[in-house]
């Protein structure tokens, strides 16, 4: 499991798992929250991995949820 494959399950896990939302927006509310929460006290992840072992030819799809502006 890659290292964002990992963040977004500790998302679901602490922040998504078994709530009910009303909109789109309440649920994109609650991941900035939890951001915000993780941002608050950030890790510094030691990679493991030397650069020569990864595949940067690669293709990768990016997803990303709507920007929006910080207070």
């Amino acid at each position: 499991m890659n290292l964002v494959e990992g963040f977004f399950s500790k998302l679901t896990r602490q922040s998504l798992k078994g709530i009910r939302v009303n909109s789109k927006e309440e649920l994109v509310e609650r991941i900035y929250k939890y951001f915000e929460e993780v941002n608050a006290d950030p890790v510094v992840y030691h990679w493991k991995y030397r650069l020569e072992k990864i595949d940067l030819g690669e293709q990768v799809q990016v997803d990303t949820l709507p920007l929006k502006k910080s207070s």
